[in-house]
């Protein structure tokens, strides 16, 4: 199986996933002008990551993606090991990630797809970083309470220490942001982040 990132995107969550399950597959890292070309765009009209090829069968969309490899490699336990409510909150902390705060960022990343204005670009990046502190504000109770999102580690973390880590390359977390701040270390201290961050040339946060 292949799998279609770029360094530090949110196709670090497969990354992880590939890792925790030990599946033989091949890393196929891209830049923004492989995403628009043609021979990719015939792939993944998105043109964007994840994407991963199983034989002939093309799958795009993280989410999509993170179900496809839970039940390819059941025994990684992916969502967790609990019963199927647990795994639910699992998909739940995902999707806030996915749908809540990953959107959140485009505003910081290409404002000038957004407004032209210099002045309005500068304003859409500040209000954007505001309200990503506010959501994160969330995971921050949850994990003063508990070392991981639902209590045991599960891929919902990965995509959380990821929107982490664009949030500090990006000066969002707060100082009351304490436990994103430990949960954060504790995530590279996962073998498979590990092997992610060393694949893809990524410093830890903060480094």
């Amino acid at each position: 199986m292949k799998l279609y990132g770029m360094p530090g995107a949110c196709s670090m969550v497969p990354h992880t996933a590939f890792e925790w399950a030990k599946a033989d597959y091949e890393l196929k890292l891209v830049d923004h002008a492989t995403l628009k070309s043609p021979e990719y765009r015939a792939m993944n009209p998105q043109g964007a990551v994840p994407m991963i090829v199983d034989g002939g069968f093309i799958l795009t969309q993280n989410v999509a993606v993170l179900n496809y490899l839970n039940l390819r490699y059941p025994t990684a336990q992916l969502f967790g090991t609990g019963d199927y409510q647990r795994q639910a909150k699992a998909l739940q902390w995902l999707a806030f990630c996915n749908a809540d705060v990953h959107k959140r960022f485009m505003p910081i990343f290409s404002p000038e797809a957004m407004v032209s204005d210099p002045a309005a670009q500068a304003e859409l990046k500040d209000k954007a970083k505001d309200r990503i502190a506010k959501l994160l504000d969330h995971p921050n109770e949850t994990l003063r309470q508990q070392d991981f999102l639902i209590g045991e580690k599960t891929i919902a973390d990965v995509y959380l220490y990821v929107m982490l880590r664009w949030s500090s390359e990006s000066d969002i977390i707060a100082e009351r942001h304490d436990a994103l701040r430990a949960f954060i270390q504790r995530m590279e201290q996962d073998q498979g982040v590990q092997a992610v961050l060393e694949q893809e040339s990524l410093d830890k946060v903060g480094q």
